[in-house]
């Protein structure tokens, strides 16, 4: 469903918007004074301060086990921050606008998903003090941003041949079942049980007779097929070898297990080698590729916001490696040049 997404998405979004909001930033603040808050950074002539890095570095650690922060955490946070004001100023000078229709729908869609009721949905703004303006402004924003980045990656297809020749490249790994036998295998706690299974099968009565509850008592079966299953060649080994040389048809020794219980099987039916057909698996196989281009078109999209983001470090000490690669070259600090000195000879590199 078109909007799946951002359904999914609105819940994280206003809770990061409370976060944010007023009224939060002691929680992320660095510790001491506060009155020794200063930016450390601009992004796009805006200022980043160090109380808001704190803030969301509180958020970018969590689940992390406690660790220390380090000088990749500043840099990680400080291109996510980049790339994320770079998006909103592109969204805006982009003119990327939504129906009320729309926004209706998506609210429609929110609530039947994420509520049994309409009144359960009334009953969690009233205990949580939010209004349905909150999640209507949110759905706004939250599909505009959506629509945007549709529109920059464009559409991912998949085509029959690459669906095809993908499903050739993984078969063998993913949609293969190796040669076996379908076999009937009683594996049981008593002995006794086990014995008189096997009994009832050398004297003819069918599978389903041999080992029915008036044979069997439930609580002392550990395994036991109710129709033919497969095992591949490879499964007769330990305690089950004796039955990889028995052809068809033929009713195994009591075997005793390894790890407790006995053992008594037959096969029924050789199985080669099969693979699962490209169309029961076409609509996954497309999955995947689908998948796979789309974060490799959002990677790459993010990239390219991050390198038409202005960045200026205004304080090193906290970013002691390159902010990033993809930063463009004009944002790095220029180094000094006495104009006293003698100009380079033609025959030097250029080194600026």
């Amino acid at each position: 469903m078109r909007w799946i997404m951002i359904i999914i998405a609105v819940a994280f979004i206003l809770s990061s918007f409370l976060m944010y909001g007023p009224g939060s930033r002691d929680a992320g603040s660095p510790p001491g004074d506060a009155r020794a808050d200063y930016a450390i950074a601009e992004i796009n002539g805006r200022r980043l301060m160090l109380s808001t890095m704190y803030e969301m570095l509180r958020i970018h650690m969590e689940g992390t086990g406690g660790r220390e922060l380090t000088p990749m955490d500043f840099q990680a946070v400080l291109e996510e921050h980049a790339i994320e004001m770079q998006l909103a100023q592109e969204i805006q000078a982009s003119g990327i606008t939504v129906t009320d229709e729309e926004i209706d729908q998506a609210l429609r869609e929110f609530i039947d998903h994420a509520f049994p009721t309409r009144e359960s949905f009334q009953q969690y703004l009233q205990r949580t003090g939010r209004r349905q303006a909150d999640y209507r402004q949110m759905l706004t924003h939250q599909m505009i941003r959506q629509r945007f980045i549709e529109e920059s990656v464009g559409t991912i297809v998949v085509s029959d041949e690459e669906a095809m020749e993908f499903y050739e490249n993984i078969k063998i790994l993913f949609f293969r079942q190796p040669p076996g036998y379908m076999v009937n295998l009683a594996h049981l706690t008593s002995e006794e049980e086990v014995l008189k299974v096997r009994e009832l099968l050398y004297e003819g009565h069918p599978w389903d007779e041999a080992t029915s509850h008036e044979v069997i008592t439930p609580s002392d079966v550990i395994f036991l097929t109710e129709e033919p299953t497969f095992f591949p060649g490879t499964a007769f080994d330990g305690n089950l070898e004796p039955m990889q040389l028995l052809d068809i048809g033929v009713i195994s020794p009591v075997l005793e297990m390894a790890g407790g219980g006995f053992v008594v099987g037959v096969k029924v039916e050789r199985v080669g080698e099969t693979f699962t057909p490209f169309d029961d698996v076409s609509s996954d196989i497309r999955s995947i590729l689908h998948q796979q281009r789309w974060r490799a078109a959002m990677s790459n999209f993010t990239a390219e916001l991050l390198s038409r983001a202005s960045i200026v470090i205004l304080d090193p000490s906290l970013f002691p490696e390159p902010v990033s690669d993809l930063l463009p070259e004009s944002d790095e600090v220029e180094p000094e040049i006495d104009e006293d000195e003698p100009e380079d000879d033609e025959d030097e590199p250029d080194t600026n």
